[in-house]
């Protein structure tokens, strides 16, 4: 064998690897979305349409199946994320500013969810309540939903805090706070939130104002009952972000589909929380995400 045939060879053998590499299929992957979730079964319903058709739109990039994984606390969607396994989530602003401040994920739009660009955070009482401040719950218990919830956790939390007022947890219902402090309680969801005020389980509740003014949300003509004592500012409704497991490439393609998605695909978008649009994050909603104090270390 000649020395040239020797030189060859090695050549010859990488080239055919190469073109074998080549011909060999790109392994499916499969693209999961995920949120945090008290109501499984209606946000599996609302997320999988959504995240089935764009594996697809993202066939280019190796995706031909959709998941949504749901998770009950930040603690366990943080960790699935730190594992790799997630590769989009769709959150409030509460738990987006938690992802963006640990590191773990990216904001890649802003989503007019449930038609709603942004809302804000209401606190209210019965009407035949003699609370009419803030200031006067002191001794007295509110109802939150939980403890993953913007509007009606940690925005009330904050406007309480910044009348000087000192929040406390408490265990169970008919528990009282100390006379200089404000209660809270979680009621799990809106519709037991307004049922607690009006019960007399608390003084106060919180909810958004998406809640209070929708038909159907709460329960029929029990907001007639009560009056609304504070409103927060406007905050963004909700927001799209990527997560490392996300290719750049692959997250740019998000982008770009989600935000041309138009009335022809009207049904896809009311099955996805009743989303109406999206739109690119602002220099001013970075900002939100990056300082907005959660309360609860990432």
């Amino acid at each position: 064998m000649t020395l040239s045939s020797l030189t060859i060879a090695p050549f010859r053998l990488c080239s055919a690897l190469f073109l074998l590499l080549l011909s060999m299929p790109v392994v499916a992957q499969t693209l999961v979305i995920a949120q945090i979730s008290d109501r499984p079964k209606k946000d599996f319903r609302q997320l999988r349409p959504m995240v089935q058709f764009m594996a697809k739109e993202l066939e280019a990039h190796g995706f031909r199946r959709g998941e949504v994984r749901l998770f009950p606390d930040y603690e366990q969607l943080s960790a699935a994320i730190r594992a790799g396994e997630v590769h989009w989530v769709t959150e409030t602003p509460l738990t987006a500013a938690r992802l963006v401040q640990a590191e773990l994920a990216t904001p890649l739009l802003r989503k007019w969810k449930r038609g709603q660009r942004s809302y804000q955070s209401l606190i209210y009482v019965r009407a035949d309540s003699d609370i009419n401040t803030l200031q006067q719950l002191k001794g007295k218990t509110i109802a939150l939903e939980h403890q993953d919830s913007f509007s009606s956790y940690l925005l009330p939390l904050m406007a309480l805090q910044a009348e000087g007022l000192k929040p406390l947890k408490l265990d169970k219902p008919g528990q009282l706070p100390p006379a200089d402090q404000v209660g809270y309680l979680f009621s799990r969801n809106e519709k037991n939130n307004v049922l607690w005020v009006d019960k007399g389980v608390t003084a106060a509740g919180s909810v958004n104002d998406g809640d209070w003014t929708t038909p159907g949300r709460l329960p029929a003509g029990l907001t007639e009952k009560m009056r609304i004592i504070y409103r927060s500012e406007h905050y963004p409704r909700a927001f799209e972000l990527v997560t490392p497991a996300l290719a750049p490439a692959a997250a740019q393609a998000l982008a770009q589909r989600l935000l041309t998605l138009d009335d022809e695909h009207n049904a896809l978008l009311q099955r996805y929380e009743q989303t109406s649009r999206f739109e690119h994050a602002s220099a001013k909603d970075m900002q939100l995400l990056q300082q907005l104090s959660t309360g609860i270390a990432p």
